[in-house]
């Protein structure tokens, strides 16, 4: 399960905070964030398929998450799209078309407003994300029945966001209690609350490989990223970049 917490504060010196946790099997090559596109946009890249599950735009600025939703029955010929590149696209100003993808949430925010779309392989639902803390999981956002979100909204609730503005502190010492939160809250990986998680299914392992955190501001942005988010000493600043 994909997570993203996000908190939408107008006004604020970062009006738009977001967590995002990848769960992914843990054989399937990607590459750390860096500039792969060519356009701009930054993020991790899945060499499967090329996209990505988060990009970061640090001109506009904003940035743009996806997450699974449902799987649909194979089409009678080929493929279907791959949903890594609806972040791209969202931050080019493409909005997106649920098609021919398997079910999909994505989220695209600026400083300005935040937007989720919600495919489910027959509808696509639009909606402005009103200002407040919002946990976005694979079956949608607002679900309280789902253990993650019982456990961790009230934990985002009670977050401080980052007070400082210097862009040379180190993760943690930037985003305090967002840092902490992403370590997991000490829950086992098998714990259905668990943010970070860890399967097995047959002989594949499956589980959180990397994490992200993303403060949108006015001109500007701040992007911090882990492979290992349970351990503080592996969180890098990606952006402001040098």
């Amino acid at each position: 399960m994909c997570t993203v917490l996000l908190r939408f504060a107008p006004g604020e010196a970062w009006p738009l905070l977001l967590a995002a946790v990848r769960d992914e099997f843990v054989d399937r090559a990607w590459d750390p964030p860096g500039a792969h596109w060519g356009d701009g946009l930054w993020g991790g890249r899945d060499r499967t398929a090329g996209g990505t599950w988060l990009a970061v735009d640090p001109h506009t600025p904003g940035v743009a998450a996806v997450l699974n939703g449902v799987r649909l029955p194979p089409p009678a010929e080929g493929r279907r799209p791959t949903r890594g590149t609806l972040p791209l696209d969202a931050l080019r100003g493409h909005a997106p078309r649920g098609g021919d993808h398997d079910g999909f949430h994505l989220l695209a925010g600026t400083p300005e407003e935040v937007r989720l779309w919600s495919w489910d392989g027959t509808e696509l639902v639009e909606r402005s994300l009103p200002p407040g803390d919002h946990i976005v999981v694979n079956r949608g956002i607002g679900l309280t029945d789902e253990p993650v979100v019982a456990h961790f909204l009230p934990l985002l609730r009670s977050a401080a966001g980052p007070t400082a503005d210097a862009d040379a502190l180190s993760t943690v010492d930037f985003w305090g209690d967002w840092a902490r939160l992403l370590g997991g809250d000490g829950l086992d990986p098998a714990d259905p609350r668990a943010l970070l998680v860890r399967r097995t299914f047959g002989e594949l392992a499956y589980g959180s490989t990397s994490a992200s955190l993303v403060a949108v501001g006015p001109g500007r942005v701040r992007y911090d990223f882990s492979a290992s988010p349970s351990d503080p000493a592996t969180w890098r600043r990606i952006l402001p970049n040098g």
